[in-house]
């Protein structure tokens, strides 16, 4: 906590330092500098926070009055007093806090969701658990961002445990998905563990190397590599009603092994297998050719015809990475992406910014406050369907045609190639698919003279490269920005809980409690599993930490009642199902009008959670055992 740092103010480098501030967050610190709420009142107010947006829209005269007196206030704290003695509020004078920063009244529904997420109190968190030695040993399969986070949070319950990783190393997407431009599109000061702060951020979405040194710095903090196997691959899991144990098959350095285990926890994640398409004639190309998240080790870019097949979200952080380098960069496209304006997409994060994160005391908590809140399901009534909203396809209702509106004229505004309009502004409503962040990167690639966007699909491939609307295309390199196998859940291990393979019983259309625990399949857990993607809000991370809380605390049960088994009662597993589809059925995302990677073969959504953060963090946060079979 705050109160082991020590830190010497330079009131020359804080006055410098102030200028990279969120002046919204540093005006509700002065409360913990000066002990007293009523400050607020003396100070602008900012307007109402929106995603993104860090400065609360205050003009400069407001923000210079909140620097002096700041300075000032700080100055004088440090000056007479040492870090362990900063104010702690109240929940209710942080309430007060939470309002100011984001300009509005922060409902009651979120407090204490934001409350658990500040993490702002005058004990350590680590002492609300009782670690007891467990009699019950959990395989956590995978070891990225979730898995991490389970072995994080079973070890501190004192729950034994062990992961198994098909990769060589950790990090899981982060590991795999190596191509240039590979970055994160959530804001990197929420994007972390709430427990595990990173001050140190390089840009404020970092690449692929940064967040994967992130996890390996967490992954060495908790001293997980010692129950850790790599190149491990689960193939096999059978429940046993008799042991009341799975029987787990898994392949190590081409060796065969069997075991038992009492609960598994599922870390493979929804994003983890490419999906080549089925392409006739795919195997006679003669060139380079892989999927986006199977980048070479060698250039087969530079002065190389190439073509990227897709323009999801990895081709459009990989067309503007390689565009330049490229003679010729051919781009298939079956459907444009809408885009989200962000100038800050690609910006680093000043020194002054770090120190600031890093040293002044609950800056960065309330930094990450501002990130979250503002996109806490700030969109989400704006996504169902207005039944009485006039059918024309491309929005549906009234503030979502705003938005289209909105993102139509930001995209235009970066087009001076004006055939490039009709291939570049989505037909279908705008957060129907995955949102992407726009800096003006990917329209401006668009531009280029050696680079061709083609609004159609690959018909066939030969060894020369692709024919596509009866025309040949040449080409050296042939990356699929395609995606992933979404949908095939666990795949592709082979899991039966006792009543047949998941897979065949349920296809595309997995049965599930929360995402989490499943009717078919005892002891069984899953992290990032069916219905739990976030497309409106919040962070994956975010979700994982809902879903771990939530399995500790049904393991934590069953271990302090020395109960073997658990299992989530059909009846409670269908309950939560049919409301699931039923809101997804009034939701952008089942839009007649959408395809995506969040549908199954049938149309219905599978991958993507219809839920406020809200009300998934209320469910996770009160494990029922009256909805389980013992």
């Amino acid at each position: 906590m705050h109160n082991k740092i020590n830190v010497n103010i330079n009131k020359q480098f804080l006055e410098r330092a102030l200028d990279s501030a969120s002046f919204p967050v540093v005006a509700a610190l002065l409360v913990h500098f000066t002990g007293d709420i009523s400050i607020l009142d003396k100070l602008p107010r900012p307007n109402q926070a929106v995603l993104g947006e860090t400065q609360g829209f205050l003009p400069e005269e407001d923000r210079q009055k909140i620097k002096k007196i700041a300075l000032n206030e700080i100055s004088r704290f440090f000056s007479n007093h040492q870090v362990n003695d900063i104010y702690i509020p109240s929940n209710n004078e942080i309430n007060k806090m939470m309002n100011f920063i984001v300009g509005e009244s922060v409902s009651s529904d979120y407090i204490p969701m934001m409350l658990s997420d500040l993490k702002i109190a005058s004990h350590d968190s680590k002492s609300d658990f009782e670690t007891t030695k467990s009699s019950l040993e959990v395989l956590i399969v995978g070891a990225g961002m979730s898995g991490i986070l389970a072995a994080i949070k079973l070890a501190e319950r004192g729950i034994e445990y062990k992961i198994y990783e098909k990769n060589a190393d950790l990090g899981g997407t982060w590991y795999e998905n190596r191509y240039p431009g590979s970055r994160v599109d959530i804001a990197n000061h929420f994007y972390s563990y709430s427990f595990e702060e990173n001050h140190q951020w390089s840009e404020h979405f970092s690449q692929q190397p940064e967040l994967l040194d992130y996890f390996k710095r967490c992954f060495d903090k908790y001293d997980i590599q010692k129950n850790t196997y790599f190149e491990t691959q689960v193939t096999d899991m059978k429940f046993d009603d008799i042991t009341q144990t799975w029987k787990v098959a898994s392949i190590c350095n081409g060796s065969r092994n069997q075991e038992t285990i009492n609960i598994i926890i599922s870390c493979v994640g929804q994003l983890n297998h490419p999906k080549i398409p089925n392409i006739k004639g795919i195997d006679e190309f003669q060139g380079n050719m892989f999927h986006s998240s199977k980048w070479p080790d060698g250039d087969v870019i530079a002065e190389k015809k190439v073509a990227v097949v897709g323009s999801g979200a990895s081709a459009f952080q990989i067309v503007p990475s390689i565009a330049k380098s490229c003679k010729e960069l051919t781009i298939f496209q079956r459907s444009p992406p809408w885009m989200f304006p962000n100038p800050k997409y690609h910006e680093e994060v000043d020194e002054e910014k770090k120190w600031l994160l890093e040293n002044l005391p609950f800056y960065s908590r309330w930094y990450r406050f501002l990130l979250f809140y503002p996109g806490s399901d700030q969109l989400h009534d704006s996504l169902f369907v207005d039944s009485s909203w006039k059918d024309k396809g491309d929005s549906i209702n009234q503030q979502n045609d705003e938005m289209r509106e909105l993102f139509t004229a930001a995209m235009l505004a970066q087009i001076s190639d004006k055939s490039l309009i009709d291939k570049v502004i989505p037909k279908y409503p705008p957060f129907g698919k995955r949102m992407l962040q726009d800096n003006g990167a990917w329209l401006e690639s668009l531009h280029f003279p050696n680079v061709s966007l083609l609004s159609e699909g690959v018909e066939r491939m030969n060894s020369r490269g692709i024919v596509s609307s009866e025309m040949e295309h040449e080409f050296d390199t042939i990356i699929f920005a395609t995606g992933f196998k979404a949908q095939d859940f666990f795949y592709p291990i082979n899991i039966d809980g006792g009543s047949g393979n998941f897979k065949s019983i349920y296809k595309d259309s997995p049965q599930s409690y929360l995402g989490i625990t499943f009717s078919s399949m005892p002891n069984f857990f899953a992290m990032y599993g069916p219905g739990t993607n976030l497309a409106h809000a919040g962070s994956i991370i975010f979700n994982s930490e809902c879903q771990i809380n939530y399995i500790c605390s049904a393991i934590e049960y069953m271990l302090n009642n020395d109960h073997k088994v658990i299992k989530v009662k059909s009846e409670i597993e269908k309950q939560y199902q049919d409301r699931f589809d039923e809101r997804h059925k009034r939701m952008v995302w089942q839009h007649a009008n959408v395809s995506s990677w969040y549908q199954n073969s049938k149309g219905k959504v599978v991958t993507t959670s219809p839920w406020r953060l809200v009300e998934y963090w209320n469910w996770t946060n009160n494990f029922n055992p009256d909805e389980y079979d013992f």
